[in-house]
């Protein structure tokens, strides 16, 4: 007879039983982790069209290759490259990124778990693949009087809106009657989310009723040009604000120097944003004074940037010696300065006399360069250095991946911004002495030149992201909590 010598071995029901992964994951902080792995992978493909986006103003090519289909044809020129980087870097990388940040965000402010995890991990699949189609589409299509942001197909930009429906519906599912008392951050954040959804669907109706019943081009291009601005100054701003509203504090380990201050930048923002993206609508049929508010708030929205960087800056007294290394507060830091150098730029961009001057050259794309990635991006780096090592539980960050990426994209994002504004100073020079085009192409031959070498250095930030991402996945120790570089100075979840 054979006896067991373990007798724990003859009872099952004493083994722990194992655990069953769902499909969808819907784990606490699974979406957030989706979405900054994702918004990592878009920035590499957004950087690279960029590089190859100021590469076509240099040396001009573009091909065409017929699908046999309807007389479609695959092209690629110019035009076609710079919609594919904006949306690329707009719905892709910053979106994304500021997805994570809102997901992140919201259960740790109001102290609950995220409703529909699971489904904002569906959202998360419906956006991606959707702008990935919409991408594709505009190699194919034709891309009409549309501005950038709008430029793709109304089926795509409608899966877009049904996914940030999603994000926004599951926010306010779990802040229910706390969001009037909430913090500012979510304030920011859940306007930002609503003005996302409105205009994305906006867009999507515009475009729907062109393709059935055919739309007057000048109405499709106001509607469009509007939608494209307000996708930055309502989203993509109030996420931004959002952001370093959350991560100063916590990534200095102190109180937020002013809650009234920051609901005063609340509201100015609230109230001048949507304004302010009226004043892309020069045109006769437009009434004067509607063009002429959004350009007064343009230049007014310099008031809650400044409110911003002073209350945050304060929020940081003591704690500066954070900034001289890599790190949650040195990326906060430089996005500050962005910030408010951006927004200094488009309010002197505003002037009509200005406009005039610089508003048809590569001066427009230098600030564009700065508000994308700079201010807006540097946020997001900020809130993924914080927010990263705590979803996945590792101790990682301020290393020298970190620190390549904070002077790769510092470095490479000031030098392009500044060759191309220089650039848009001698064109608009040229452009007044009625120069030859051809001549006015090879007098700001060398500024474009040195931004397409600076936004190479922004496209190695975005390959050292994804690397540090991985190596944080599988080099980094577990732990329950950690603040990148400064474990001592944890300030919770």
């Amino acid at each position: 007879m054979t006896v067991n010598p373990n007798p724990k071995k003859m009872r099952p029901y004493d083994e722990p039983p194992k655990r069953r992964r769902s499909l969808i994951p819907d784990g606490p902080d699974s979406a957030a982790t989706g979405f900054f792995v994702v918004a990592a992978l878009w920035l590499a493909v957004a950087t690279g069209l960029g590089v190859l986006a100021i590469g076509l103003r240099i040396v001009e090519f573009e091909f065409s290759v017929p699908l046999g289909v309807f007389d479609l044809s695959f092209t690629v020129d110019a035009r076609r490259v710079d919609y594919a980087f904006l949306n690329a870097t707009v719905y892709g990388w910053l979106t994304n990124a500021g997805f994570a940040a809102v997901a992140f965000m919201t259960p740790r402010l109001l102290g609950r778990r995220m409703a529909m995890e699971s489904g904002m991990f569906g959202a998360l699949a419906i956006w991606n693949l959707s702008l990935a189609g919409g991408l594709a589409a505009l190699y194919v299509f034709d891309l009409g009087p549309n501005a950038p942001l709008t430029a793709l197909p109304w089926l795509f930009t409608g899966g877009l809106a049904s996914g940030a429906l999603i994000v926004t519906a599951a926010v306010l599912l779990t802040a229910g009657a706390s969001l009037r008392t909430a913090y500012v951050s979510l304030w920011f954040a859940v306007i930002g989310l609503l003005g996302l959804v409105g205009l994305l669907g906006l867009g999507a109706l515009i475009g729907l009723l062109d393709f059935f019943i055919g739309l007057d081009e000048l109405m499709v291009a106001m509607v469009s040009a509007f939608v494209d601005r307000g996708v930055v100054l309502l989203w993509l701003l109030g996420v931004t604000y959002a952001t370093l509203h959350y991560i100063v504090p916590r990534g200095t380990g102190q109180s937020l120097a002013s809650a009234g201050t920051a609901l005063l930048t609340f509201l100015t923002w609230l109230v001048l944003a949507p304004v302010a993206a009226l004043a892309v609508l020069v045109d006769p049929a437009i009434p004067f004074f509607i063009t002429s508010a959004g350009g007064v708030a343009t230049i007014l929205l310099l008031v809650p940037a400044a409110l911003a960087v002073t209350n945050l800056a304060l929020t940081m007294r003591g704690r500066w010696t954070l900034v001289f290394g890599p790190g949650t507060a040195s990326f906060a830091v430089v996005g500050l300065a962005f910030l408010l150098a951006a927004t200094l730029l488009e309010s002197i961009g505003a002037l009509r006399a200005v406009d005039a001057f610089l508003g048809r050259t590569d001066w427009v794309r230098g600030v564009l360069l700065w508000t994308l990635f700079g201010t807006f991006s540097f946020a997001a780096f900020a809130m993924a250095e914080h927010a990263v090592p705590r979803i996945m539980r590792r101790t990682w960050g301020g290393g020298f991946l970190s620190g390549a990426q904070l002077w790769l994209a510092f470095g490479g994002v000031a030098i392009a911004g500044l060759a191309l504004m220089g650039g848009g100073l001698a064109e608009g020079a040229l452009l007044s002495q009625g120069t030859p085009p051809p001549d006015i192409a090879s007098g700001v031959l060398g500024y474009r030149a040195v931004a397409l070498g600076g936004f190479g250095m922004a496209a190695l930030a975005g390959v050292a992201l994804v690397v540090n991402l991985f190596l944080m996945y599988t080099s980094g120790r577990p732990a329950d909590y950690t603040v990148p570089g400064q474990a001592a100075a944890a300030t919770g979840h």
